[in-house]
Formats: structure tokens, sequence, C-alpha cells
């Protein structure tokens, strides 16, 4: 699987503590995606923000106070398969070995 660039990250914020997980997460999107853009201004610039976010760049726009995230469908599939991924080797090393005798 590529990895992603953000994967150092993502695998660094899963190590922190439950309580400073969402403030990381947070500074970490405002920095990949800058400034909010309003609707209005995603919508005059919509071509240039989905070809950025086909290279890797996602943004952020504000529709109704809410934030949404504009990325590439590659770039979040390579984020929850890697996690997926990564839950997967987790719950493998969890589990007891079975001892084997020879006979």
């Amino acid at each position: 699987m590529p990895q992603n660039r953000w994967t150092s990250d993502l695998q660094h914020m899963r190590s922190l503590p439950r309580a400073g997980q969402k403030s990381m997460f947070l500074t970490f999107i405002e920095k990949e995606c800058g400034i909010p853009l309003t609707v209005r201004e995603a919508r005059s610039r919509l071509f240039l923000l989905t070809m950025d976010a086909l290279a890797g760049s996602p943004r952020l726009i504000v529709v109704d106070e809410t934030r949404a995230i504009l990325m590439s469908l590659g770039d979040l599939e390579a984020i929850l398969l890697d996690l997926a991924l990564m839950k997967v080797v987790e719950g493998l090393k969890e589990q007891p070995r079975r001892r084997v005798k020879n006979r």
C-alpha cells in the first residue's frame, strides 16, 4: 500500500492520550488545509480546489458554521486502510501465542 504523507503524523496522534488527540488533530487539519473557505469562495474556486485535493492538499470549507473537508479519495483510502491495517496488526499482537510441543 502506498504511504500517505500524513501517515506518520496520524500514527503519532494515535499514540497520544485520548484527551490530547482531538486538539492535536484539529491543529493538524488546520495546518494541512489552511484557512477555511466559505461556500461562496469554494464554489468560485472549485476546479482549483479539486486539483489541489487530487495533488494531496486538502481544503476546509465552512458550511453553516460547520467545517467540511475536501480531499482526494486516494488520500482518504490510504488513511482509512492504513489505520484499519494497524488495528488488525495490534489485534494480532494482543492474542497469546499457542505453545506447540515437539513430539
